[in-house]
């Protein structure tokens, strides 16, 4: 493997800055905190984006969402009652307001979700995967603070769909007079910051909402900005021009680290990093031997170690703690076990080339990865492709897209992709949610991945109200799903921040950065 050749960027991106290495940057505690991130948002309506939850959650608000420790507690909500397995009630808290002063109350809940309802049915927007998870029929109003959600199905663990941004409650009024392509750009919501102003490759430009349900948030302005590349994120951070950064490499932590005004901040993360495996395409994938044989020829310690300087554990990681199987074992590398997989299918050598074929077609795939997307992906997607041909199997074609290009086909349940692509998967912090990564009506599941047992554990699992049976379902379920290798498994992705030694920030497991949740003052 060449790992030494594929650090080689960073160590180049090292030399560039040297003239910064030795400068503590002048900060004044009164202009905007700046944040990059790597690409341009796809939308800032939120039933348009599942690929902006940064900044939708730092504008908008839904019923329910996710605290700073991952625990899903009442927003817009006061409080949720089940009556029965398919009717809930919500009240919703009384006296809050929207940026533009329209009331939050059951009007809005109601248009909502409605209109998301309304833009699913159209193919409209980016909503298979909020709409896909929770299953309702209507929102009916009850009376000024309080709505019946009636569900299509029963969903013990509603609370946990409602924090998805795609349904962040919206103020009707604004929605219902501005056209699409204005309000896109152009967003009211209730979270903890307003927008002003937005301008690709400038930034978006954001202040603080003063009357934020938990009240202001401690840092007044905020820029975000796109900025794809990571080496210009960090000398940007290095030279002052910027407060936080993310996806910081781990062959350059130390280097940060050593930066005067500058910390790194190293987080627990539960973004599960796989490479999806697209079925309807070539014949050899649909064949569970040949992606079992995929997962054993790949070295994920190695790559674990070399790549993300050992801050990677690998494992079948469909399932994130606490309600993982911490015993599941995930798949050895074991190139012979992969080359008897292969050859049990069928797919064997018989070239000079060493790649195999079967019925005249040969296992060739195409690949696509994104570049700084999440860490060392493409590099991560090159090291792969080298440890398949040692086994036969031929990347005849790796191909690097634009994050914005990977958002689209995943919005579309992976409408585009290719033979594999890199991936990723946030968590939904239960474990019901957590298997929807496979489960075949989710927008989740961008694999095209369909299996009628899994698809019956599901289903009784999701259905059932006992907590006391959880564990135990969710164990055989992950187990099952694991070794179906729908995806090539490889690890959480750890979060690893650079931030300016002026502002006070709080990671979060989920790698979210909910603005007026982790960043806590400025200096």
């Amino acid at each position: 493997m060449h790992f030494r050749q594929l650090l080689g960027p960073s160590a180049l991106a090292l030399g560039l800055w040297a003239g910064t290495l030795g400068l503590a940057p002048a900060y004044a505690a009164e202009r905007p905190a700046v944040v990059l991130l790597n690409a341009e948002p796809v939308s800032l309506d939120p039933m348009f984006t599942q690929s902006d939850a940064h900044t939708i959650l730092s504008i908008h608000e839904g019923l329910f969402r996710l605290d700073n420790e991952g625990k899903v507690v009442p927003a817009v909500a006061e409080s949720i009652e089940n009556v029965d397995a398919l009717n809930w009630i919500i009240r919703i808290r009384k006296g809050l307001h929207f940026h533009n002063g329209e009331p939050i109350n059951a009007d809005a809940v109601v248009f909502t979700f409605d209109r998301a309802k309304k833009l699913h049915a159209a193919g409209r927007g980016d909503l298979t995967f909020a709409l896909g998870a929770l299953k309702y029929e209507r929102v009916e109003k009850v009376d000024e603070h309080t709505v019946r959600m009636v569900m299509s199905q029963p969903d013990p663990i509603i609370t946990a769909h409602l924090v998805n941004p795609e349904i962040s409650i919206l103020p009707p009024k604004y929605y219902t007079e501005n056209p699409p392509e204005k309000v896109v750009f152009a967003p009211v919501g209730a979270g903890g910051y307003k927008f002003v102003s937005y301008r690709a490759g400038e930034g978006l430009v954001l202040k603080a909402f003063d009357k934020y349900r938990l009240g202001k948030p401690p840092v007044d302005d905020v820029i975000v900005k796109a900025v794809p590349e990571v080496a210009t994120r960090i000398s940007e951070l290095k030279a002052g021009s910027a407060d936080l950064i993310a996806g910081v490499p781990a062959d350059l932590k130390k280097n940060l680290e050593s930066t005067p005004g500058v910390k790194v901040v190293v987080a627990p993360s539960y973004r599960r990093l796989f490479i999806a495996i697209k079925q309807g395409r070539h014949p050899a994938l649909a064949d569970v031997r040949v992606r079992q044989a995929m997962n054993h020829a790949i070295n994920c310690e190695e790559i674990a170690a070399s790549l993300l300087g050992g801050m990677a554990k690998c494992r079948i990681d469909l399932i994130n703690a606490p309600y993982n199987n911490p015993d599941l074992k995930p798949f050895a590398y074991d190139p012979a076990k992969a080359k008897q997989l292969l050859d049990e299918a069928g797919w064997v050598v018989s070239g000079r080339d060493g790649i195999r074929s079967k019925n005249g077609v040969r296992l060739a795939l195409e690949m696509d990865t994104t570049n700084g997307s999440y860490l060392m992906d493409k590099e991560i997607a090159q090291v792969a492709a080298d440890y398949w041909r040692e086994v036969g199997i031929e990347i005849k074609d790796l191909r690097v897209i634009d994050s914005a290009i990977s958002a689209q086909m995943r919005a579309r349940q992976g409408a585009g992709y290719r033979d594999l692509m890199n991936s990723s998967s946030g968590p939904d912090y239960t474990c019901q949610g957590d298997l929807l990564l496979v489960q075949k009506d989710s927008g989740s599941n961008r694999m095209s991945w369909t299996d009628e047992k899994f698809e019956q554990l599901f289903k009784a699992f999701t259905q059932e109200f006992d907590q006391s049976k959880w564990q135990k379902m969710c164990h055989e379920a992950e187990a099952y799903a694991g070794q179906q290798a729908p995806v090539v498994w490889l690890f959480t992705e750890p979060n690893i921040y650079g931030v300016s030694n002026r502002l006070d920030f709080q990671a979060r497991p989920d790698g979210r950065l909910y603005l007026n949740l982790v960043l806590k003052g400025l200096k």
